[in-house]
């Protein structure tokens, strides 16, 4: 489908986030995506068009310009409905999306149990916004939409409301992180045991930590990202479900035929007083399990990226680099590789969401070792938010981690701890502990506004 896009550019934004919060404050009621990279922000508003798949995998959804929607049953490969939907909205500019924890499962026909979210939904915004220190960029097919939207920007810009957003306070001290240890606890040494037995070689449990109030996404937003440095930053509102994320690792990107994952694994507080940035000087080196955690990571980022990529392509950057990462530090490898002709990110992306959870395990092993460790069914928690550009050759998947999630009816924070056979269940529930440190301090009630 081609259209001519519009374009109005603004003078620059001197506070690139405080400009994305007013600005998308005022269209939250609609849908929205917002996607940061190092500090360049990108904006979907409102819904051109859409594709949803429903929690089972079973059945797709178009909804069009014209507000249509068609239902149809998913019986072939999932990623031929996508490539078919990116391709029809390709001269659109950016689409943003999201693609749950057992999109992976499904591609691979494993049996899975499945959540309550879309397990896919990717949506093509009526107006796009880049916002950067050296400009405000502002794209669409409607002239009375873009029009409006960089009116709001002026308005912001000029009036420097971007200097003067109202602080509300996040919750700090009132979320109990310390739920359910004893139960985490025994279904990390069930993991263990597994291991020991040579089932799989890692796996990463995880915890939900209910909040017993509806959540301020924006103003979470606007506090996190002060507080945090993630790879990316992101939060949506589309359909009934709502999450803002402080990623710390990079899932798949791709610009042009480059292609890079990032292996993040090994994890100790910031504020320890084993931390360092020095790369000759970090107990992070030091640790045993840590370092043994990390190197599965390399290896199953390497395995999952040589069905992209050339083999000879692949190589590994930043080896085991101490990375700062809100409340916590990590060793971070940065794995990249030049692709294959033909192949784009959907091709790997099934397998690297696999990858995270319990490395090296195809088929249903990897579905059966989590019903040991894992009692509920993931939605968007270890899947990924992502931003493509067809015309750029631009995939951009980052992994849902360090997220608060909300719907209609529930919200909540969600950890987990990378499990091997030198763990220790108090060690990994007190790093579920360390993680939501970099979400909880700074989550907002919604009676608390921006």
């Amino acid at each position: 489908m081609t259209r001519t896009q519009k374009q109005i550019t603004l003078a620059r934004a001197t506070r690139p986030l405080e400009t994305t919060v007013a600005l998308v404050a005022h269209y939250s009621k609609g849908s929205y995506y917002i996607f940061e990279n190092n500090e360049i922000w990108y904006i979907g508003l409102g819904t051109h068009a859409s594709l949803t798949f429903d929690a089972q995998g079973q059945t797709a959804t178009t909804t069009g310009s014209d507000g249509h929607s068609e239902s149809t049953a998913i019986t072939g490969s999932p990623t031929d409905l996508i490539r078919e939907f990116v391709s029809e909205y390709s001269s659109h500019g950016k689409i943003f999306g999201q693609v749950g924890f057992n999109y992976s499962a499904r591609c691979s026909g494993q049996a899975f149990e499945s959540g309550q979210w879309p397990m896919l939904s990717l949506i093509v915004p009526s107006v796009g916004v880049i916002i950067e220190r050296s400009k405000v960029t502002i794209t669409g097919d409607d002239d009375e939409d873009i029009r409006r939207v960089s009116e709001k920007i002026k308005s912001i810009l000029e009036a420097e409301l971007a200097e003067d957003i109202a602080l509300s306070s996040p919750v700090e001290g009132k979320i109990n992180l310390n739920v359910d240890a004893q139960t985490y606890q025994t279904r990390v040494a069930n993991a263990i045991a597994d291991i020991s037995e040579a089932k799989y070689t890692k796996a990463i449990p995880s915890r939900k930590v209910p909040l017993d109030f509806r959540v301020d996404m924006l103003a979470t937003l606007l506090h996190g990202r002060r507080a945090n440095n993630p790879a990316r930053t992101f939060s949506f509102n589309h359909d009934g479900i709502q999450a803002t994320g402080f990623s710390p690792e990079v899932l798949l990107s791709i610009n042009g035929d480059k292609a890079y994952t990032e292996a993040l694994a090994g994890t100790q507080l910031s504020n320890s007083s084993k931390a360092s940035l020095d790369p000759f000087n970090n107990k992070l080196h030091d640790d045993i399990k840590e370092v043994a955690e990390h190197v599965i990571a390399i290896k199953g980022s390497i395995r999952r990226l040589s069905k992209l990529c050339e083999p000879d392509s692949i190589a590994i950057k930043d080896f085991m680099k101490v990375m700062p990462r809100g409340s916590v530090q990590h060793l971070h490898s940065h794995v990249c590789g030049n692709l294959k002709p033909g192949c784009d990110g959907w091709d790997a992306l099934p397998g690297l969401i696999a990858n995270i959870t319990v490395p090296g395990l195809p088929g249903d092993g990897n579905s059966d070792a989590m019903k040991s460790f894992e009692p509920d069914p993931r939605d968007l928690y270890c899947g990924a938010v992502l931003m493509l550009d067809e015309g750029s050759k631009l995939f951009d998947a980052t992994l849902v981690l360090r997220t608060v999630f909300q719907d209609d009816s529930r919200q909540w924070l969600q950890a987990g701890a990378g499990v091997t056979i030198n763990s220790k269940p108090e060690r990994e529930y007190a790093e579920t502990c360390e993680k939501l440190g970099s979400v909880a301090p700074f989550v907002v009630p919604a009676s608390k506004q921006v």
